[in-house]
């Protein structure tokens, strides 16, 4: 009896914990990058899947990723990977809803890992008003279009206005409470 009842408790544990775990896909390789370096140089970037810490700012008209540490240059708008769709409200051909089919860019089809993390992030980003808080992502790298400006070159051509370079989100790897006090947003 005292054999049975040994093996039963390990088994139980690991029946309960294979249920309440969550299963995902692996990520493809992604390279790690700072914000500052991929703002300074998107066009080493362009199409590679990058792992990337900063602050994730989300209101009207705005879905960007930002560091205060970093001089502001070419911008980095976001959007979901897959079928979901951010919602957020912008400028220009915004659809709201869900997606029927992957999204892709510039023939490169994305995907997104609908995990627990990722939920969390979409809560947040989802919030009524301005939010920002950091967050550490992996996503598929869209340089876009270089603009020559009075004020320097620039990159472009992804959303409100054409503001920015794009990163499509396919995998959150941590939220956190709140962004740097240095990161402008309140």
């Amino acid at each position: 009896m005292r054999l049975f009842i040994g093996i039963l408790i390990p088994m139980a544990f690991w029946l309960g914990t294979e249920v309440r775990s969550e299963i995902t896909q692996p990520t493809p390789a992604a390279q790690k990058v700072s914000l500052c370096a991929l703002q300074e140089n998107p066009a080493t970037y362009n199409h590679k899947m990058i792992d990337v810490r900063a602050v994730v700012s989300h209101g009207l008209n705005d879905f960007t990723l930002s560091d205060p540490r970093c001089e502001p240059r070419s911008r980095i708008w976001l959007e979901y990977g897959g079928r979901v769709n951010s919602e957020t409200v912008y400028c220009c051909g915004v659809k709201a809803g869900p997606r029927a089919a992957d999204l892709v860019v510039e023939g490169i089809a994305t995907r997104l890992i609908d995990d627990g993390l990722f939920r969390r992030f979409d809560a947040r980003v989802r919030t009524k008003g301005d939010v920002a808080f950091r967050a550490h992502l992996i996503g598929r790298f869209f340089a876009g279009l270089k603009q020559r400006t009075p004020e320097g070159d620039v990159w472009g051509g992804y959303g409100h206005l054409g503001c920015c370079s794009l990163l499509v989100i396919e995998q959150v790897l941590a939220v956190e409470a709140n962004a740097d006090q240095g990161s402008g947003r309140k």
